[in-house]
């Protein structure tokens, strides 16, 4: 009795004490279970114009659903007394904060004995330049509203401004990670690897970025800036709690980047589009040097000869005929086009027979994708021709279950790799050089295994002069030479009076 006696006794000065705290606070307790869910989280950033001088944020809280909605996932209203903002330093003229849109989204967690409805929050940032005296960076907190609640902030975050269209840059890109235990490697791998600054970083980035640390604040550059995940981001199949666990996985360099999702086979796409990819899912923006063009490979019909996203990839790259400086061009998808890897078959021929042609026409540079699991470098061989003329780079290396490659391995196989890992992209004026990394531990750094040059017209080991302007440029020289010395000889050989007189 007396333990019972001292447990009451303590329980109601617990109450006593949380009722001073509320009191003084303003805060009430949490009786429906909304106040530890309505956090600001799964932050991502994401390019949303041609330009890239405009970047979407999103974040997402959530809230308890009503006993009365319906037990399935579905839109619904977002709750009208909750507003939600963005805060942002230091101060900057150019930049424009639009104001923030709300869209909820209905679902049941995993156990189905709770409902919760996420809310998901919208703000675009836009006129954002690298010039002098303009901030290269930002950081950045958001916050939610709600009366009798208070302000609830969200951590504070750090946003890099996209590079120019002069300026070089780098990317990294990869595929199929899932948030399986080799998935969480991965990005923590990456998540380390990006938080370094240029100092830090080889001097192949170092070189990338001299142009922006010349024109922009002192404020050191991550080594890439921009993140490209090419489908099955983390194989959720329409789990809105894998999708919140995945979210959660990539938050560290998704908040500080811009991160561009493709749709996978294992990416249901109501829950793409809420967080990472509007729909139509296809789109093209301008990154630096480069031109990235980014396609929808899982809606069958959605990429046919006679269908809307084709006719808008051919009006792209012919369009890219009369951009200036003319960028390097990569294109995206999540299908394979060819590999010798195992997981499906070897590429997805009819895609191939559609793309392949365009890619050589239109000399883009690499056409990066995932769905096998591994790391391939190979060449796409034109139908007609047989020439190489440009690359194709399999990074369905993020961390789901590796696949094998098959014994032989063809001409047109260059490298190949069964690892976990990630391929960065630099793009300079002349060339894009890449470089993948390899993952195998938490605790080893990532390690080079594969590096290479392209230029815009397609793969070279080396940037190189042609043999034939070599040849011809030493001949003209020693000709020239040879005429010269000829000369000097006739002309010593009159004498001096005869010279005078002439």
């Amino acid at each position: 009795s007396t333990q019972s006696t001292w447990g009451t006794a303590l329980m109601w000065w617990w109450c006593v004490l949380v009722s001073a705290l509320v009191g003084c606070f303003g805060v009430p307790l949490p009786q429906d279970g909304v106040l530890h869910t309505m956090r600001p989280v799964h932050v991502n950033l994401r390019p949303v114009d041609s330009d890239a001088r405009s970047v979407a944020l999103h974040w997402s809280y959530r809230f308890a659903f009503p006993d009365s909605t319906p037990n399935a996932t579905h839109s619904v209203d977002p709750p009208a007394e909750a507003a939600a903002g963005v805060v942002y330093e230091p101060d900057d003229p150019y930049l424009q904060l639009h104001a923030v849109s709300q869209s909820a989204w209905a679902v049941l967690t995993a156990s189905q004995s709770e409902r919760d409805y996420y809310v998901h929050c919208e703000a675009v940032m836009s006129r954002l330049f690298k010039i002098q005296n303009v901030p290269s960076s930002y950081s950045y907190r958001m916050f939610l509203d709600r009366p009798n609640v208070g302000r609830v902030w969200s951590d504070s975050f750090r946003f890099f401004v996209p590079p120019s269209a002069e300026e070089s840059t780098a990317l990294v890109a990869y595929g199929d990670m899932g948030i399986w235990e080799n998935g969480v490697m991965v990005a923590q791998a990456l998540s380390t690897f990006l938080s370094r600054t240029n100092s830090s970083s080889s001097s192949s980035s170092s070189s990338s970025s001299s142009s922006s640390s010349s024109s922009s604040s002192s404020v050191e550059q991550p080594p890439a800036s921009l993140v490209l995940h090419v489908g099955d981001l983390g194989y959720a199949d329409g789990d809105p709690v894998k999708w919140d666990k995945f979210a959660a996985q990539v938050n560290p360099y998704a908040s500080a980047l811009p991160y561009m999702a493709l749709p996978g086979n294992h990416d249901d796409l109501d829950g793409l589009s809420w967080r990472y990819n509007p729909r139509p899912f296809y789109r093209t923006f301008r990154w630096g040097r480069l031109r990235v063009i980014a396609l929808n490979t899982e809606e069958v019909a959605g990429l046919q000869r006679d269908s809307a996203q084709y006719q808008w990839l051919v009006d792209t790259l012919e369009s890219l005929e009369f951009e200036q400086p003319r960028p390097t061009v990569v294109v995206l998808g999540h299908k394979t086009l060819l590999t010798t890897s195992t997981g499906h078959g070897g590429g997805n021929v009819p895609l191939r027979d559609l793309l392949v042609p365009l890619l050589i026409k239109f000399k883009v540079a690499a056409y990066i994708c995932g769905d096998d699991h591994g790391y391939e470098r190979a060449l796409l061989v034109h139908p007609e021709s047989g020439t190489h003329t440009c690359l194709h780079l399999l990074v369905g290396s993020g961390g789901a279950r590796l696949d094998d490659f098959v014994p032989e391995q063809p001409s047109w196989s260059v490298f190949r790799q069964k690892s976990f890992g990630f391929l960065r992209i630099l793009s300079f004026a002349t060339h894009v050089s890449a470089e993948f990394f390899a993952v195998s531990s938490p605790d080893v750094p990532p390690t080079v295994i594969d590096s290479f040059m392209i230029s815009s017209g397609g793969p070279h080991s080396e940037v190189k002069v042609p043999v034939l302007l070599v040849v011809l440029s030493v001949l003209i020289i020693v000709s020239f030479s040879v005429y010269l010395f000829r000369a000097c000889l006739r002309l010593s050989a009159v004498p001096l009076g005869r010279r005078s007189l002439s």
